[in-house]
């Protein structure tokens, strides 16, 4: 009894649980007001999404995980480098600051000098055209494009893969090298370069910007059109018990956690109630606790219509 009705004091508060109410309010305005229309194909949008984002959690949750980068680890000029393989990359490349630490700057041919176009544009020193690389106690020939700022330490391009017969295969996670008949493991997460690795902290900005785009803009622009856009033909939301705060309980929850960490979990649609129980559970951590909100919100059984 207990937990049916925490489960109902808490779909009350869910970002999608006021879609249906506002979607029979608005049924009952004129069909033909421009605002109505608007909001209520929102809406919709938003259900629909809402729907296909709960059946993949529930049929294929590990679309939500993220992917381990494929790397290996390498020797050049005896120097242990620990190489991303990229097929999808045309060239090989190198950073400035492996191959000064391999000691072959001394072999860059700047006449080769340019620009990296890709995701983002960086300049290219020169090109280093033959090197050695060893894996597994095997020795390959190369070229490299230096990279004046590039974070990975080596990335190996479709120019060695296709020469040297590679295969990637993901069934047994290794790369095979068919010109010298061997096989060489990706690395595991806890071995990859720190710019690499996902686990740890991660910053609010990039979690905003992984979180669904759609989802949180949606979700603005409900709140400032129920407030500013909606036509005066809209009848109001029905009259709902409200729980007031005195102001020195509003300045307790307000100080004992920073006010970035609860706006950042109130812009997604939860209370600030909501907000400051999940930061006590997770130690003012906002990632894990608008994580873990998220999650219960999906997990509720839906509504019925």
């Amino acid at each position: 009894m207990f937990e049916n009705r925490f489960m109902q004091l808490l779909s009350q508060h869910l970002p999608g649980a006021s879609h249906q109410t506002e979607l029979d309010r608005l049924a009952m305005a004129d069909p033909f007001d421009p605002n109505v229309q608007r909001r209520i194909e929102e809406l919709l949008h938003m259900q629909n999404v809402q729907d296909n984002m709960e059946h993949a959690l529930e049929h294929m949750p590990e679309v939500f995980g993220h992917v381990v980068m494929l790397y290996i680890t390498c020797k050049v000029n005896g120097h242990h480098v620990k190489a991303f393989v990229d097929s999808g990359a045309q060239m090989t490349i190198m950073s400035q600051a492996c191959a000064e630490r391999c000691g072959i700057m001394r072999l860059v041919d700047r006449r080769w000098g340019g620009i990296a176009k890709g995701v983002g544009t960086q300049k290219i020193i020169g090109r280093i055209h033959l090197a050695q690389i060893e894996v597994e106690k095997a020795f390959f020939t190369t070229a490299f494009s230096v990279l004046e700022d590039q974070p990975m330490d080596m990335l190996l391009g479709l120019d060695v893969l296709k020469r040297h017969q590679c295969v990637i295969d993901l069934q047994k996670n290794i790369l095979r090298i068919g010109s010298a008949n061997i096989e060489t493991r990706f690395l595991s997460e806890n071995e990859l370069p720190d710019h690499a690795k996902l686990s740890g902290p991660i910053s609010m900005d990039e979690m905003t910007e992984h979180e669904n785009r759609d989802l949180a803009q949606a979700l603005a622009r409900s709140a400032e059109d129920a407030g500013d856009n909606t036509s005066s033909s809209i009848p109001p939301p029905p009259t709902t018990a409200t729980t007031t705060v005195s102001g020195s309980e509003q300045l307790a929850i307000s100080s004992e956690y920073p006010e970035q960490s609860v706006t950042h979990i109130t812009k997604h649609g939860f209370t600030q109630e909501q907000a400051v129980n999940e930061l006590k559970l997770f130690q003012g951590d906002a990632n894990k606790a608008l994580t873990s909100l998220m999650t219960k919100s999906l997990s509720l059984p839906k509504r019925k219509r």
